[in-house]
């Protein structure tokens, strides 16, 4: 088991999502801020090239195409599949500042994906909330 949003879980991320399958456009740089995590805030940059997951860095960039901002306990619930980030977004609990259509209509492919969906299952079998 890996606790969330560590090193190691990060790199569970990396390892299942490296078997999907190309899908050319599917890319985007994202910015990541979760706030209150057990260690504080935590900033991360994700990295989406042709629908799979190229990269997860610990920290700050400003090569991004958006920042999504949302609470720990929020990034929980929406990797163990009990809040959708849609209505996380409208509700205003998911906030994405810059180029919100990378994240709202880019990564919807992936979003909508068999293998998201596997691999969000994976996850939380993986995954020490």
């Amino acid at each position: 088991m890996a606790a969330f949003l560590t090193d190691e879980w990060f790199a569970l991320v990396r390892d299942t999502a490296a078997s999907w399958p190309a899908r050319p456009g599917v890319d985007a740089a994202l910015q990541i801020i979760v706030a209150g995590t057990p260690k504080g805030k935590l900033q991360f940059v994700v990295r989406v090239v042709e629908g799979r997951v190229a990269d997860i860095t610990i920290g700050k960039s400003d090569a991004v195409d958006c920042t999504v901002q949302c609470s720990y306990a929020d990034a929980s619930a929406m990797v163990q599949g009990t809040l959708d980030r849609e209505v996380a977004y409208m509700r205003g609990d998911l906030k994405i500042d810059g180029h919100y259509t990378a994240y709202i209509l880019r990564l919807q492919p992936l979003f909508e994906s068999a293998e998201f969906a596997v691999a969000g299952q994976s996850l939380r079998e993986r995954t020490e909330f």
